[in-house]
């Protein structure tokens, strides 16, 4: 490489097809690179990813250079505007990173085609540092790794979909212009390229987790582990619970004896979690998606505290996990099954929670079990279902609670989701579910299936609780506590009459059949049950908070002694 080349000098040779010259472009600006990214990121393993992936698109779109003496701003905004999309995505770091961290570049945003940009995904080597790439030999053998991965992932096109795709992104040629040069029509061209984003965009993901599978080998984990299923969708009280998630944690139960969580009963993860007094629906046309539509994340953390455990997760099973994402999700189902401990997953095989209870790097599986199938996902297709998100949630520990104090959390959430707790726009939660339910009946407007999927779900978690309610009353009469005692009786009767009204509403509109909402004498009697349950569940939240006060003086009572 000649050094005393100008930036102009490189820059076309390298739109003449040099890719050293690009090469030592790139060895000259990646120190500036890297610190404009940091500057953003505040992160410096965000901001290596940041640099590498602006440098690709560099060298992608380097025929778009017009004004040589103008690569350096180019450059820059380049750098910015990956960082910016990487940070709206929170790819790094999940919902938790914000633009709060953006100084002084934060202002007016570039006219930039996200989805174009989205669709050039390449692999890039994420273990480097500033220091790797500053001018000594490592940094040289990085330039080199750079443009490598270029090639490397191109091998997964056949010859022609490689040919369109480098006239397009390397050569600049329209489609219409290799549509002439392939002898060939432009909607070829179109379906070509389409295709060969698509495998690239695969061929990435598939070459990071490689990587992390090697990293991760030779260290603290085993290759390969299949814990056996002490319980599973397919045996006993799973197999007749619709409520997927609190299924799955009475799936998991088996492994923490030690912890005194194995002793709990389906009714009581179903009563202790939340679930049993949930309603989310649709609020327009009560669809399928209704019941699992809510912020999974702290209710599910919430909820397994009272069962004295300590959760984590990766993922939030709203879209398509991200490279990074995945390898997250997958270093959670290796350490927590590396501990003995199978995972709680979403969507392996229908869009429902199971159990994630084996993985095997050598394959790049693994082994999965929920209500529909037990059998293995390869690393690469994990989180990406029917519904097409990734949620990994795995139990880390024990976390102590008293038996009264876990029951008095458990019931002001019942309380607190009745009254309305936030949740997504078009979906409403607790009494307000109800209404919209009567509303939408009374519209015309109800989706069949999804109308009898809610009835099917609402009818079983409300027979739970009152047989969780039924079970304090019992307690708390044998305790000597009468008030409360009556209290938690009470309760349960009017949870009785809920679930009884739904179970009818079910019955008439079961599922997956669905019945006929739409007629009007059908859609009158639905509005009618759902009334019956709506006016019973609200007698039942008043018993509840009263229950609860009773349920707090017997907590300070108890830390007083």
């Amino acid at each position: 490489m000649e050094l005393e080349l100008t930036d102009g000098e490189l820059i076309a040779r390298a739109q003449g097809g040099d890719r050293d010259a690009f090469g030592e472009l790139v060895r000259r600006h990646r120190s500036k690179a890297f610190d404009w990214a940091r500057g953003l990121a505040r992160d410096p393993h965000l901001a290596e990813d940041i640099v590498q992936e602006a440098l690709l698109r560099a060298f992608m779109h380097l025929g778009s250079l017009a004004d040589m003496e103008r690569f350096l701003p180019w450059l820059h905004r380049i750098v910015r505007n990956e960082a910016l999309m990487k940070l709206r995505k929170g790819e790094h770091s999940g919902r938790e990173r914000t633009f709060t961290g953006l100084q002084g570049e934060q202002g007016e945003q570039q006219n930039v085609n996200w989805a174009d940009l989205d669709s050039i995904l390449v692999y890039m080597c994420n273990k480097r540092t500033q220091a790797e790439s500053a001018g000594d030999p490592s940094g040289r053998l990085a330039n080199k790794e750079f443009l490598e991965t270029i090639r490397q992932l191109l091998h997964c096109l056949t010859p022609k979909e490689r040919a369109v795709f480098e006239a397009h992104f390397f050569g600049q040629l329209s489609p219409a212009e290799i549509a002439g040069l392939f002898r060939t029509t432009t909607d070829n061209v179109y379906q070509s390229l389409a295709r060969a984003r698509t495998k690239v965009r695969e061929e990435r993901t598939r070459l990071r987790l490689l990587e992390y599978v090697r990293e991760k080998r030779g260290g603290e984990a085993p290759d390969s582990i299949v814990l056996p299923l002490k319980k599973g969708p397919g045996t006993g009280e799973w197999k007749r619970c619709k409520t997927s998630f609190a299924g799955a944690v009475y799936g998991l139960l088996p492994y923490l004896e030690e912890s005194g969580a194995g002793e709990y009963s389906l009714t009581d993860v179903m009563g202790l979690t939340g679930q049993a007094f949930r309603l989310t629906v649709e609020e327009r046309h009560v669809g399928v998606t209704g019941p699992t539509m809510y912020f999974w994340e702290p209710r599910f953390r919430d909820g397994l505290l009272n069962l004295g455990l300590a959760s984590e997760h990766a993922g939030d099973g709203g879209l398509p996990p991200t490279p990074f994402m995945l390898n997250k999700g997958i270093a959670c189902v290796r350490g927590s099954i590396a501990r003995g401990m199978p995972v709680i997953a979403w969507d392996s095989f229908t869009p429902e929670f199971g159990i994630v209870y084996g993985y095997d790097d050598k394959e790049e599986l693994l082994y999965a079990e929920d209500s529909r199938a037990k059998r293995t996902i390869p690393y690469e297709r994990f989180g990406r279902g029917l519904s097409g998100g990734l949620f990994v949630l795995s139990i880390t520990g024990a976390e102590p609670v008293g038996e009264w104090e876990a029951v008095r959390r458990a019931l002001a959430m019942a309380v607190r989701h009745a009254y309305g707790e936030l949740t997504f726009v078009g979906y409403a939660c607790g009494l307000a579910a109800y209404r919209c339910w009567i509303d939408a009946f009374r519209r015309g407007s109800i989706d069949p299936l999804g109308n009898a999927y809610t009835a099917a779900i609402a009818a079983e978690v409300r027979g739970y609780a009152s047989s969780f309610l039924r079970g304090l009353e019992r307690k708390l009469d044998d305790a000597g506590v009468r008030e409360a005692s009556a209290s938690a009786s009470a309760a349960a009767l009017q949870y009785e009459i809920v679930a009884e009204a739904l179970g009818e509403l079910s019955a008439r509109f079961p599922f997956p059949k669905g019945g006929t909402p739409d007629h009007d004498a059908a859609a009158a009697s639905g509005a009618t049950l759902l009334e019956r349950a709506l006016a019973a569940e609200k007698s039942g939240i008043a018993e509840l908070e009263r229950l609860c006060r009773y349920i707090d003086l017997i907590v300070t009572i108890g830390e007083d002694r």
